[in-house]
Formats: structure tokens, sequence, C-alpha cells
């Protein structure tokens, strides 16, 4: 090979990096060029691409290097015997000394230096292992945890309910085909891509079995109402077909823990709560559709006095941030064979409006901006009442429920909900004892909660605005 030093050109025109103040996650600098530094071009190749300038200390001084000439052979070479892709380098003048640019380009298969596999996280080198490792080489592959197969459920053991919760919810968005409909099963399931041939896939055990739990640890729910100095008051677990979970988490969610009053609208009694149900809907299927089934981590949804935490195992595509989130973007599920499912129910949209719709709904009502956090590999959203001085559109300030017992709660919700006039009613319909009942109301009267309208026959039970 011969090179022709005559073609050496000036850094400052070929990389345009010239004066950064340290290496990033896209720069690095060597003063001189050792085979060990092929873990950072590993680095870089599965990331997203990277300089490496030799003849530059850490400290960003030019120093040089003597031997171009054998550097811009060494150097393709060795990457592509060790590596398997070739680099661009290219020899460049910078502040009169010749230094060795590598250019690395993302590469789109996975790359591995002596059996191991390098990412960058920042500025720093790091190996891939576990759980990282596999969900980097699924990526690569097109894949995600979910698309492997399940080989502990059998297609006979799923939910029959489930699915025909899922055929009529499909159906009727009219986004699932009469063919994929009405062909049975595993037609069904082999449409959505959630079987093959072999079986069934991870994705089609947890959306349809009775206990994904088999499958993943991750498919629970679990909801928590909580005083502010983080004592647990009441909580509750919601597993099964996590087809059905946002149904079943929504319903529990409304009428246990973030409980609503009765209003006259026109002629009609509409239930209004402090939250918008909507983005609630969402940022819960988010939770669902996007969480990162390969762990052992529950969704958690914390309910205090002035705000609701959702929170998820879940990481965001690479090189975005919650910020990102905030800005018009495109959808790019974590789980592409589940989201699909919940797509043609009708349950969530594609492009990436979701975050937009929780925005405008929470300011339509009133409520401060929702706040988006990910760490640690915990996505996280949380919904905020006004301050305590201020009020909300309909007027009302938001109700303390946070120490009342669970039968309290119940007995509160059923008196909201006007469905019930007597101690009686509510006694039978929770299946309990009429004094329990009655204990219950006293200890609600006592904290102005509910009042009785009418006379003690023929009244009723009514919730009190403040």
């Amino acid at each position: 090979m011969t090179i022709d030093i005559k073609n050496i050109f000036l850094y400052e025109a070929h990389s345009g990096t010239r004066g950064a103040p340290m290496e990033s996650e896209a720069e690095e600098w060597k003063e001189s060029w050792r085979k060990e530094y092929l873990a950072s071009i590993c680095a870089f190749a599965n990331k997203n691409g990277g300089t490496m300038i030799i003849g530059k200390t850490d400290k960003g001084e030019v120093i040089g290097v003597s031997n171009p000439h054998k550097m811009l052979e060494e150097i393709p070479n060795t990457v592509r015997n060790a590596l398997r892709f070739s680099p661009e380098v290219n020899a460049v003048a910078e502040k009169g000394k010749t230094i060795i640019v590598v250019k690395v380009e993302p590469q789109r298969r996975a790359v591995d230096y002596e059996g191991i596999y390098y990412t960058k996280s920042g500025s720093t080198r790091v190996a891939l292992t576990g759980n990282q490792l596999m969900q980097f080489l699924l990526k690569k592959e097109g894949m995600s945890w979910v698309d492997l197969p399940e080989e502990r459920i059998k297609l006979n053991e799923l939910s029959q309910e489930a699915i025909d919760f899922f055929i009529k919810k499909g159906t009727g968005s009219g986004r699932m085909s009469s063919e994929a409909a009405n062909g049975g099963n595993e037609l069904l399931l082999k449409n959505y891509e959630l079987m093959n041939e072999n079986g069934l896939k991870r994705s089609g055990a947890i959306l349809f079995s009775e206990n994904p739990l088999r499958t993943s640890y991750a498919t629970p729910v679990k909801i928590g109402a909580f005083s502010e100095n983080g004592t647990i008051l009441r909580d509750d677990i919601i597993q099964g077909p996590v087809i059905m979970q946002p149904d079943r988490v929504m319903d529990l969610l409304l009428n246990k823990y973030v409980l609503g009053t009765n209003a006259l609208e026109g002629l009609m009694m509409v239930t209004k709560y402090p939250y918008p149900v909507r983005a609630l809907r969402e940022a819960v299927l988010n939770a669902v559709v996007h969480r990162d089934y390969s762990r052992a981590v529950d969704t958690d949804i914390l309910v205090y006095q002035d705000r609701i935490e959702i929170r998820n195992p879940g990481r965001l595509p690479d090189g975005w941030t919650a910020e990102k989130l905030l800005e018009a973007h495109s959808s790019e599920p974590a789980n592409p064979s589940v989201a699909k499912a919940f797509y043609d129910m009708r349950y969530i949209e594609r492009y990436g409006s979701g975050i937009k719709m929780i925005r405008e709904e929470c300011a339509a009502m009133g409520l401060p901006e929702p706040e988006y956090e990910v760490a640690f590999g915990i996505f996280e959203v949380t919904f905020r009442l006004p301050e305590k001085n201020d009020r909300n559109v309909s007027g009302k300030a938001a109700v303390d429920l946070s120490d009342l017992t669970d039968t309290e709660a119940k007995i509160y919700a059923l008196i909201c909900e006007g469905k019930v006039t007597t101690a009686l009613d509510m006694a039978c319909l929770l299946d309990m004892s009429e004094k329990t009942v009655r204990r219950s109301v006293a200890v609600l009267v006592e904290r102005e909660l509910v009042k009785r309208i009418g006379s003690r026959s023929a009244g009723r039970w009514v919730p009190m605005t403040k």
C-alpha cells in the first residue's frame, strides 16, 4: 500500500472539532497508537460512531505522530482483521504537526473485540454484560426481549377471555382484519407475530396468559395510596393477561384511589376527577406497552394527596432524553409486537402523539406540567395538583383522602357515585355489617367529607364540596 503524505489536509476542514475542550462520547484522544485501543473503536462502532485522534494528549495538546505512513497502513488492517469492518483513516495537519484521525461509522451488526462487546456511556467505554448485552444483541437483530420463544406456556393454556376481549376491541376499532378475528387463536396470534410455527413468543404469553409471571416478573401493576411521610395506607396488585391490564388498572385507580365527585352538567350527572382521566389512561398504557419485560421490576402507581407517580422499568431509545419527549417525535416502541396489539384496539396511536395529549389535558384542567424522569432503568411520570391555595377549574379544592381506611374510602366512593342512599344499601353492596358502615360514615361526617340531605328515612348521603 502506497501512502502519499502530500495528501495531508487541514484537520480544521476535516473534522470540525478543533478547539473541543475535552473528550466526549463521539471523540477520544490518544498520544500514540496501541492495539488495545481497538476496544474504543469497537465501542464507537456499537454506539453512534465517533472519532479517535492519535497524536493528541488527554488534555488536548497536539503532539503529533512520528510515523504517519506506517499508521495509515497498520490501523485499517488491524481494525479490519480484529473487528471486521474498515474505518476511514487519514493523516491530518494541525498546528504544524501530523496527527492521525480514525473516523468510525456506527455498524448495523454487533461488533465485538476478542469476544467482548463494548459501547460508550458519555466519554467512558463500557463492556456490555448480562441483561444489557442481551438487549443490545436483540436490538441489533431488530428484535426485543418479548420476541424470544416462550417454551413454558402453550397455546391451549392462554385465557380465552383475554383473546375474546382482544378480538372484540380490535374489530370494534376497525383495525383488526376479519381474517385474523375469525380464523381461530393460532392464526390470530401468528397474524400479530405473537407466535410462529415453533410456538408462542413471550409477547403472546404476556398478553394472553392468566399467569404472565411465568414469562416475565415485570408484568404486575401495583397501586398504593401513601401519606406524605411515605406510610402506605392501602394497596392493590393487578395481574393476569396484560392485554386487559390497562382497563383493570384504570377501574381500580378511579374507583378506589383517585375518587371523583358527582356534578350536574345540564340534565346529566357526571363524575369529576381531580386529574384528567384521559391523560392518566395514556400514562398507564405507556407504562404497560413500553416497559422492559426482561427485568424483575413491577410497574408502580403511587397515589399521594397532591400527586400521582407512575413508574415502570424501561429506557428511552438511544440518544433520547426526557426533554426530547416534550418535543415532536416519532414513535419508537420498546416492544413493537405488544404495541401493535394495543394499537389495533385503538388504545394507543403511532407518531408519538401521546405525550403531547397528556400535556394538553393537564393544561386544560389548570394542572402543572407533568414531570418526566428516566434514571437507573426506571421511567417515571408525575402528575401534580395545584398548590393547596390554588383551585382547579371546577373551583373545588382537592379532597384529602390519604388517611382514610380502605373501608372508609370504598364508602366515600359509593356516596360520590350517588348509587346508594342508606347504610343498609352500602352494607349489602360491600358485603359488610351495617354497623361497620355507620361507623365509617360517622368518620366521613366528622371529617366533613359527606353530609346527610333530607330526613332520616327518605334522605341520602352526598359528598360535601369545599
